[in-house]
């Protein structure tokens, strides 16, 4: 019997179990193919996941006054940053993208690649050949982000036919956006990148100032757009990921078990969506066993074929393209509660553990929040 993550009680269904399809990956595609005329400005509020804007309406006025026009939407598996926004901006699941984590395996090399900053020798058109909504858009299509972000391998993958605007500094976002905004005429679709409250949870976790002081920032941010973008665009804020915090009391360390270590030939993904590689196939099984024996109840572990079964990537049945294939780990550990799982030989020793975590098919981590409105 196949594994649910359903009936781990803490943890969801699968994305796309039983036919679903998370709302998430329709919000830009009408966008892109719209030809209705007028102005579309999306902000994505990196981290933002559903609960925890409910639980800290508080500190947010402007989207505390326009709660009833929020909706509740589910995002895709990994629930992180690299794979939700290539969902969301492409319209496809990781399944046929390959963005499948925050890590994702390069079969070519057994190297781990930073799906947010890539490599100098991983080119974006090879790592997703897939043609992209953007490209056939029959309308301006631009890009705010932070301008490291320019040539990264994110934006080469998921914004590919976006032109790119630079955001200077974080208090230069509203007028990054106006600019796009007026750079792309009528009909401009502009997306705007917020990834200050991420980046406080991962660093204080969400139970701390900084954190608070992000979200009433970005709702700062927020209400500042509806002031001063031009009359009649339409506004839709959303987010790719939540978080839950975690403690170093809550980690599983897998480089402490030998009958794991023994037959780990690596790790890809997150701590809270751990992907595992074995030294050779047939050790697969006698891995994936000494895992679900260290890990216990604290996590669910798939193996390969259940994670196509239970529609954890993508539609079941859906074949895997060749792009995809060698990244595909022989297991996936999904955490449950407060639990991260990972493999402490991989990070230095003076490395600083992230609080605020994500990947997981909780509630805090899944459900992101959207809102559209005309200003």
């Amino acid at each position: 019997m196949t594994p649910s993550p359903g009936s781990a009680g803490s943890l969801l269904e699968a994305p796309f179990a039983d036919g679903a399809h998370p709302g998430q990956m329709d919000v830009l595609a009408p966008l892109l193919a719209s030809m209705s005329g007028g102005q579309d400005l999306v902000v994505l509020v990196d981290g933002l996941g559903a609960q925890l804007l409910e639980d800290h309406l508080a500190l947010t006025p402007t989207l505390r006054r326009l709660r009833s026009e929020t909706r509740t939407l589910r995002t895709v598996a990994p629930s992180t940053t690299a794979t939700a926004m290539t969902s969301l901006v492409t319209g496809m699941s990781p399944l046929q993208h390959g963005v499948l984590g925050y890590l994702t395996r390069d079969p070519a090399s057994g190297r781990a690649i930073n799906q947010l900053k890539g490599a100098e020798d991983i080119d974006p058109g090879q790592w997703m050949p897939l043609p992209v909504p953007a490209e056939r858009a029959e309308r301006p299509v631009l890009q705010v982000a932070p301008a490291k972000h320019g040539r990264s391998l994110l934006t080469g993958v998921a914004f590919r036919g976006w032109e790119f605007f630079a955001q200077r500094s974080r208090d230069g976002r509203v007028g990054a956006a106006l600019a796009a905004l007026r750079a792309g005429g009528d009909g401009a679709l502009v997306h705007v990148h917020v990834d200050d409250v991420d980046h406080a949870g991962h660093r204080y976790g969400i139970d701390s100032d900084p954190w608070r002081d992000a979200l009433a920032q970005a709702d700062a941010l927020i209400a500042a757009l509806l002031r001063r973008v031009p009359s009649g665009t339409r506004l839709h804020v959303t987010a790719d990921h939540g978080m839950v915090d975690t403690s170093p009391a809550h980690l599983i360390d897998l480089a402490t078990s030998p009958a794991v270590t023994d037959r780990l030939a690596g790790v890809a993904g997150e701590p809270r969506a751990l992907t595992l590689f074995a030294r050779e196939r047939d050790e697969a099984p006698d891995l994936i066993s000494a895992v679900r024996e260290r890990v216990g109840e604290d996590a669910l572990v798939l193996d390969r074929a259940q994670v196509l079964e239970v529609g954890l990537l993508g539609p079941v049945g859906l074949d895997v393209p060749a792009h995809v294939q060698g990244r595909l780990g022989d297991a996936i550990v999904l955490s449950r509660g407060r639990t991260v799982v990972d493999d402490s030989r991989r990070h230095p020793p003076d490395r600083r553990p992230e609080i605020g975590v994500h990947g997981s098919l909780t509630v805090a981590e899944s459900l992101v929040p959207l809102l559209t409105l005309e200003a």
